[in-house]
């Protein structure tokens, strides 16, 4: 059950449960780590109201992402990266009135917008945005000695 299992403009449900779901834990994740780290609440009731304030708006966020994707790919009849603008821009709303500012809300609406439509552009021309396969090697400091870089290596 992923988001690219179905072409752009079908099967919206889906792709709204399937980006819910996924931004929805990153809410969670986010108020994790604001309980623990950053506001350290003490109590069930301002916990609670910690997660509420940051899962909430994450998860209304990714619904609304795939909503208007979906059914501005539908109503537009094209497949371009105006459509994943329309729906980055408007989940960049929903933190913004989740915040209640505008300062929030305008920019991060045009950062999400230009972050879908960078994502598209990826989807279209088949490249990654984060691209896998890079192979990381542990070593230590001296971990080039393994390497001969003298002039006159023998043959």
């Amino acid at each position: 059950m992923g988001y690219e299992d179905h072409p752009d403009g079908e099967q919206c449900f889906h792709k709204i449960a399937t980006v819910t779901k996924y931004s929805g834990f990153l809410g969670v994740v986010a108020s994790t780590f604001d309980v623990l780290m950053l506001s350290k609440t003490q109590g069930y009731v301002p916990t609670l109201v910690c997660y509420i304030r940051s899962t909430v708006p994450a998860a209304a966020a990714g619904a609304t992402f795939a909503a208007v994707t979906c059914v501005s790919t539908t109503f537009r009849g094209k497949d371009d990266k105006f459509n994943y603008f329309y729906g980055g821009a408007s989940a960049g709303g929903i933190f913004g009135v989740a915040a209640r500012s505008f300062r929030v809300g305008v920019p991060l609406a045009v950062f999400l917008g230009f972050c879908a439509t960078v994502y598209k552009d990826s989807k279209d021309n088949g490249w990654k945005v984060f691209p896998t396969g890079i192979k990381h090697e542990m070593g230590m400091i001296d971990s080039s000695a393994k390497y001969d870089f003298t002039l006159t290596k023998p043959r």
